[in-house]
């Protein structure tokens, strides 16, 4: 039996991903174990030459780096990611309590920049050369040149140190509350389902500052691609034909020119979310968010090898599922694409 040609697709796509997850995953391993430092000199700085042979040859570091890699990997497909020497936990269960943080955290970031982009975008596109077009650029600069790590220290000065008008910055939750019971792993959620009202808002004003300095990143990109695509948008033959039916501008701007630039704004979205992911260890450092970015920088100054490698295929493995996803999406939102396909 045939398969569908959108199926064909997606299944090459996906061994085109696991190629490159494996490559990846070689040359993450292989610049890890590059690093200057040394783990167990890390963990006992005390201990002597020879206590620290042994340890090596106990953590199998005394081994061929190729040994290690094809160990390493054949863990991996065992779902054992190996054991952090810095937490003293399996890298499964740091995980587990770190991805939920981080992915809530980008949520509510990558939502920010998207409500908060997209009308910036079209805004510009509408009124182009106009002082709101104008505005919008200098907006758009303004939030792509600020340092997330400055702007963060900045905010928790004024807003907590100053004003206290937000929470300190300790994490996911006061001290004052208890963690919901997980569901989705999301605080703010699972508060709401275990009808902990006050947990909710407590843990929604934690995520709110380092949410918006993660996500005002994401609005430049937003908008500039929105400004661009809607206005070349706006200059199609459907778009006057419209207007010369009378039809509303309402209609033609949210509806019609929208629709013909979301090829090139989804794509963009699929780019800023592998980005925000990656680049989240900034935000979480500075505001003490126990994610996955601030595991992996840990990691990596400690040179716990194990979490550096798993952290790193994690976050390339969202990037590949992430453009497959988009990819994909084209199908549904242009038909000349969907067309393609299905050649």
């Amino acid at each position: 039996m045939r398969l569908p040609p959108l199926t064909l697709y997606i299944l090459r796509r996906l061994a085109i991903s696991l190629i490159v997850l494996f490559g990846v995953s070689a040359v993450a391993f292989s610049m890890a174990y590059l690093l200057p430092s040394d783990p167990v000199t890390s963990r006992y700085p005390d201990i002597t030459n020879e206590q620290r042979a042994e340890m090596r040859r106990q953590m199998g570091l005394d081994q061929p780096l190729v040994v290690q890699y094809v160990r390493y990997m054949e863990s991996v497909f065992r779902g054992d990611f190996g054991r952090s020497f810095g937490t003293g936990n399996t890298v499964g269960q740091d995980l587990a309590l770190r991805i939920p943080a981080t992915l809530e955290l980008a949520t509510f970031g990558i939502t920010f920049g998207v409500l908060v982009g997209l009308p910036l975008g079209m805004l510009g596109a509408v009124y182009r050369g106009s002082w709101i077009d104008h505005l919008v650029r200098v907006f758009n600069l303004a939030a792509q040149s600020i340092p997330a790590f400055w702007l963060g220290v900045v905010l928790i000065f004024y807003l907590y140190f100053q004003l206290r008008l937000v929470p300190s910055p300790i994490g996911r939750l006061s001290a004052l509350y208890t963690a919901p019971t997980g569901v989705t792993g999301f605080y703010t959620i699972d508060a709401v389902l275990a009808g902990r009202f006050d947990v909710a808002l407590a843990a929604l004003r934690q995520v709110m500052l380092p949410a918006f300095v993660l996500g005002l990143g994401v609005v430049s990109p937003i908008a500039r691609i929105t400004r661009a695509a809607m206005s070349q948008s706006l200059k199609e033959d459907y778009i006057t034909f419209g207007r010369a039916l009378g039809l509303r501008s309402r209609q033609l701007v949210l509806g019609d020119a929208l629709r013909g630039a979301l090829v090139p704004i989804v794509t963009t979205l699929g780019f800023i979310v592998g980005n925000v992911l990656a680049g989240a260890a900034v935000v979480e450092t500075v505001f003490a968010w126990p994610g996955l970015g601030r595991y992996a920088v840990t990691a990596i100054t400690t040179s716990d090898m194990a979490p550096v490698s798993t952290c790193i295929l994690l976050i390339a493995s969202s990037v590949a599922v992430t453009n497959l996803l988009v990819d994909i999406s084209y199908a549904f939102i242009d038909p000349r694409i969907r067309h393609e396909y299905a050649r």
